[in-house]
């Protein structure tokens, strides 16, 4: 049997292709492995793959994932592509699609497996998880968006703009997979909505088709009482008031 050196295993260390990253709940959490050997195109596959199984929802129902942390160093772009100015946190998104090339734009700048492993992630990869529920502006489908915010970004009691305390636990997500596993879409199908061929341009404030899909939106919602499963949930993650999306007095 042959026994690594210390020299041996610190070489070894140095140059594995992984990265660890900790999902957390209130509750619970899961270590998100990422093999930076693979192509990009893997690499992003199986980092949906794994978010899939620590929530229980499809892959084919989530739409991205969002990453907000402190910056690496005090670079800013081009030096660091996750940076936008001085001041701002790291931001990363990663799209469920197969369109993008290992080096690919990010937002308008471009950036490589090398620049994801070391000027995002490093060392430090603690994130809890808030699952966004969308309806498409069709009103016929419902999707998620996962953001991770880097813990040193949170406060320990207060929500703020990036995070909800509230809806980061496993009751909550569970409640949030049981629907997206349902056959809600076969329902949202069959309800008068606005006719999609209208609505182009809908998130134009001044488009007047904006407020006709939004109401009919919050009378789904409410309808089913599913509003509280929304990103709507938590007043203080929002600049805006919204009006409740649900009925106060269903459980």
């Amino acid at each position: 049997m042959h026994l690594l050196s210390w020299k041996d295993f610190r070489c070894n260390f140095l140059v594995t292709p992984l990265t660890t990253i900790r999902v957390e709940l209130s509750d619970a959490c899961r270590d998100i492995i990422i093999d930076w050997s693979k192509e990009y195109n893997d690499v992003k596959k199986e980092l949906f793959r794994q978010m899939a199984e620590f929530t229980g929802i499809p892959i084919e129902k989530t739409w991205d994932i969002v990453l907000n942390r402190p910056p690496i160093g005090n670079g800013v772009y081009p030096d660091n592509p996750f940076v936008h100015s001085a001041g701002s946190t790291a931001y990363l998104r990663f799209e469920n699609s197969d369109r993008e090339p290992e080096d690919r734009p990010q937002s308008y700048w471009v950036c490589t497996k090398k620049d994801f492993r070391y000027k995002f992630f490093g060392n430090d990869n603690c994130f809890a998880l808030n699952t966004r529920m969308r309806m498409r502006v069709t009103l016929d489908e419902l999707y998620v968006s996962y953001s991770l915010v880097h813990r040193d970004l949170i406060d320990e009691t207060e929500c703020n703009t990036m995070f909800c305390h509230h809806s980061s636990n496993r009751a909550f997500l569970d409640k949030q997979a049981k629907i997206m596993n349902s056959n809600i879409e076969s329902y949202l199908r069959d309800q008068p909505r606005p006719v999609p061929d209208t609505i182009n341009g809908i998130y134009i404030l001044e488009n007047e088709m904006y407020d006709i899909v939004f109401t009919r939106k919050r009378e789904i919602l409410a309808d089913l009482n599913i509003g509280q499963y929304f990103d709507e949930y938590c007043k203080l993650s929002y600049s805006r008031a919204r009006p409740r999306i649900y009925w106060p007095n269903r459980g």
